[in-house]
């Protein structure tokens, strides 16, 4: 289990060091209206959300496999509600930035989001 997880927290960290590039790379050649300030926190977000799912779904592996596929669906359900109410929250106290950061939001998710279910697939075989 803790080469699996060293192996993740490896992946996690290039991928978000590719996003970091990426993302200076394209917001230093748009325009400020197109651009959020608030891209890194998200990507220390999703490092950091990631990372606790990722730990959480190893213990939970550890069990019987109904009660791993319970827990992931409900983690996933959880972390989709989660995820909304922050969008919510910072949508609320700032209404002028809410295409670029949606735009972001939902960039950074689907990666990292990518990363969660390979990495939890292919340490379930």
């Amino acid at each position: 289990m803790q080469v699996a997880m060293k192996n993740f927290i490896i992946r996690l960290l290039v991928v978000a060091a590719v996003m970091a590039v990426l993302s200076l790379l394209v917001f230093s050649r748009l325009p400020d209206t197109w651009t959020t300030p608030a891209w890194p926190y998200l990507l220390l977000f999703f490092v950091a959300s990631n990372l606790i799912l990722y730990t959480l779904y190893a213990k939970a592996q550890a069990k019987k496999l109904s009660k791993f596929a319970n827990f992931f669906m409900l983690a996933t359900f959880l972390k989709l509600v989660v995820y909304l109410a922050i969008i919510v929250v910072y949508l609320l106290f700032y209404r002028d930035d809410v295409v670029p950061f949606v735009l972001t939001f939902f960039i950074y998710y689907v990666v990292f989001t990518a990363l969660e279910v390979m990495s939890v697939s292919k340490s379930a075989k």
